[in-house]
């Protein structure tokens, strides 16, 4: 048992609620800030436990982001959530938040190529066998693409990489008025213990 509360609270320390940002077309001077909600289903494995389902997390957070050329973005998005769970007794509790600093360039009007700095932090603990905590940076790459699918939506998909995980997201961006944007997706976040999975929502304000 005790091993088990061990490997939980240090695939907890090691994990974080990560995602990427929506993909939004900007122009040239134009800026988004957005609320982003997921609800992912974390399943945690190592070859000392195997396959553990932790069961749901409500993650929340926010993003901005501005077009500082015509072919040039940058933004940041932060993400936080919790998860307390028992096992076999023992409370097993984690505070998890990421940071985004990213670069997008343009390659066209479809594709981009994205670059950055991801902040992982985690906070875990367990009743009776202490805590932990761990906070890291790492550099992240990917690309995303976009396509026109109707007269106000517009599909996109995008993927991240860096030395703890991979983070894929599909999704859609609907426009509601002029200036405002509803987000719907679906990301797959995969590190080497811990696999997030879910449906996501967000509101964008375009200014």
């Amino acid at each position: 048992m005790k091993k088990l509360i061990v490997t939980l609270v240090m695939c907890f320390a090691v994990s974080s609620i990560a995602m990427a940002a929506p993909m939004t077309d900007l122009q040239k001077g134009e800026s988004a800030a957005g609320y982003l909600y997921w609800n992912p289903k974390i399943e945690i494995g190592s070859y000392d436990i195997g396959s553990y389902d932790i069961g749901s997390s409500n993650a929340n957070g926010f993003y901005t982001e501005t077009a500082l050329t015509d072919k040039v973005i940058v933004g940041i998005e932060t993400m936080k959530g919790d998860r307390t769970i028992n096992v076999l007794g023992t409370k097993v509790s984690a505070d998890t938040r990421f940071t985004d600093f990213t670069v997008q360039y343009k390659v066209d009007n479809n594709v981009r190529i994205i670059a950055g700095n991801r902040n992982y932090d985690t906070n875990a603990s367990a009743t009776g066998y202490g805590s932990i905590s761990a906070s890291t940076n790492k550099f992240i790459y990917g690309i995303g693409a976009s396509t026109p699918i109707g007269d106000k939506t517009t599909g996109y998909v995008t993927y991240l990489h860096d030395s703890y995980a991979d983070d894929w997201q599909i999704g859609a961006n609907q426009t509601l008025s002029k200036n405002v944007l509803l987000n719907v997706n679906y990301r797959y976040h995969d590190e080497d213990y811990v696999t997030l999975k879910g449906v996501g929502a967000g509101i964008i304000y375009k200014f």
